[in-house]
């Protein structure tokens, strides 16, 4: 196969993608591409876009892979060109058929294959026909680049090849004639000819719609060609090419790990791992000292030197370490006053780093809040946040809400805390503070916690139709998860808008929210 012609269409961006690909033909203006007049046999420098002039016969098969690579690598898919199928047959005059092919939409770029894989001279005794092929097109091998985003585009469009594992693509062990399973990029190995015959399309399709371009192969004969839907007015696909639909679980990487411990500041809870550090380190001592008697024993038992006693380590202290913040036991005045008047209400007291925690019951939050702003002894005017926490490793529960109170008389600051479960509905503290209307609905948008009696909880960052609660730790942290953006209509807009496009989302806001 040879290329005869190459054309640029209108909309390019000039963003010097084919020069870098194939310089020998193509020269990149301040304001186009042009097709280099050394390589043309009109000796002209343009587009071509309306002579179409032949390349010079000596490039036409020299550069032909470089000249599909770069038709591949355009953004805006404007170069065009004409291929040829050159025929030999066994007892007729040679026919060529000419064949002219969009090349961005027909595959990546045509990996350099093995001279039997790579024949331009086709055997076929049929003088009296235009064009004839003797063998079915088939794909010879498929591998993948680097750069893959583990997408699992490919494999949703033929898992017959493609294997999408936690941090690549692989080209599986069953279609390939070595039986490895990688990329096979290294390797280059043939795919079984039937298996390239059946499944050409579906493996050039899930090339064309891979988002980073990494799927590259090797073909014999005439590859079909995959039409993409274009979008007149920008000049790109409105939509991802492929029908299928974005799973977080084929996509091992996109999986989110959730925490398994619970770093909740509290007095309780770092007096216990004391006691179980503690207990550890007396245990890993008796066990030595067991040790110890046990080799000594058998040391005079066979007349040997009785082995050196063990000695108890010593604290290591060291004066540069930096020590974090501990809770400890509260003495401030208005956590014991807030213990004497709400008694078996207050779960827990405690000081750290100077701030003042008092974490009471959820069923009594509201009695609380009113005798804090009340109360004259404590006098917390306002309320300067109210945020809250995810805890999905906690047992008991799953949220911790905090209100920061301030007095301004007294120039202090105080911090109520609860702990609820999950779909437990907290009692609204609008009623006594009113400025925790918007905290609370941020707070019902980023985790879902529901407040009873508020006069409108409803979302206040998210649309209404948004899917998940951000702030909670199972949701994705990759994929689009933003509104539409206005593009810039240069190079590095169309290929942002591109890539977003190709990229997916997770399975979350499938919808993109629209501005009414």
């Amino acid at each position: 196969m040879s290329i005869t012609k190459v054309w640029i269409e209108e909309g390019c961006i000039v963003c010097n993608a084919c020069e870098a690909e194939c310089p020998d033909v193509f020269h990149v203006t301040a304001d186009s591409c042009h097709i280099k007049s050394d390589a043309r046999v009109d000796g002209q420098e343009d587009e071509n876009r309306s002579s179409k002039s032949a390349l010079q016969t000596p490039l036409q098969s020299s550069l032909e892979s470089s000249i599909i690579a770069a038709a591949v690598a355009c953004p805006v898919n404007v170069i065009q060109y004409e291929q040829v199928v050159s025929e030999v047959p066994v007892e007729a005059p040679r026919v060529d058929v000419v064949v002219q092919v969009a090349a961005p939409a027909v595959a990546p770029t045509v990996a350099p294959t093995e001279p039997e894989s790579t024949s331009t001279a086709i055997d076929t005794p049929l003088p009296q026909t235009n064009a004839s092929v003797a063998t079915k097109p088939r794909i010879t091998e498929v591998w993948i680049d680097e750069g893959c985003i583990v997408c699992n585009a490919c494999e949703a469009e033929c898992p017959e090849v493609f294997h999408v594992t936690a941090d690549s693509c692989h080209i599986k062990a069953e279609v390939r004639l070595d039986g490895k399973e990688n990329e096979n990029r290294i390797e280059k190995s043939k795919i079984k000819e039937l298996l390239g015959e059946s499944l050409i399309e579906k493996i050039i399709s899930a090339a064309a719609g891979c988002p980073v371009d990494v799927i590259k192969y090797g073909v014999l004969g005439d590859a079909p060609k995959i039409e993409k839907k274009i979008d007149a007015a920008h000049g790109h696909s409105p939509e991802p090419s492929q029908s299928f639909v974005w799973n977080i679980a084929a996509a091992p990487n996109r999986t989110v790990v959730m925490p398994k411990t619970v770093p909740l500041p509290s007095l309780k809870i770092y007096l216990a791992d004391q006691e179980n550090q503690k207990i550890a380190d007396e245990a890993k001592w008796q066990k030595q000292l067991a040790d110890y008697e046990t080799n000594k024993a058998k040391a005079l038992a066979e007349g040997k030197e009785a082995p050196k006693a063990p000695v108890r380590p010593a604290a290591k202290k060291d004066e540069n370490d930096v020590v974090a913040p501990t809770p400890i036991l509260a003495d401030a005045p208005e956590l014991i006053y807030l213990q004497q008047k709400l008694g078996s209400k207050v779960e827990e007291i405690f000081q750290q780093s100077g701030e003042l925690v008092c974490q009471v019951n959820p069923d009594f939050i509201l009695e609380a809040l009113a005798l804090c702003k009340e109360d004259p002894a404590l006098k917390f005017e306002m309320l300067a946040d109210e945020t809250a926490t995810h805890y999905p490793a906690a047992d008991a529960f799953k949220f911790s809400i905090v209100y920061h109170l301030t007095s301004l008389s007294r120039q202090r600051r105080l911090r109520l805390r609860i702990l609820v479960p999950e779909g437990y509905d907290v009692t609204s503290a609008v009623a006594v503070y009113p400025g925790a209307n918007w905290l609370e609905r941020e707070i019902f948008d980023m985790f879902g916690i529901r407040f009873k009696d508020h006069p409108d909880l409803t979302r206040i960052l998210c649309p209404e139709d948004w899917e998940g609660f951000p702030l909670r730790k199972e949701y994705p942290t990759l994929g689009l998860g933003q509104r539409e953006i206005d593009f810039r209509e240069d190079r590095s807009g169309v290929l942002m808008r591109l890539s977003l496009e190709k990229a997916g989302n997770l399975s979350i806001n499938l919808k993109k929210p629209e501005a009414n």
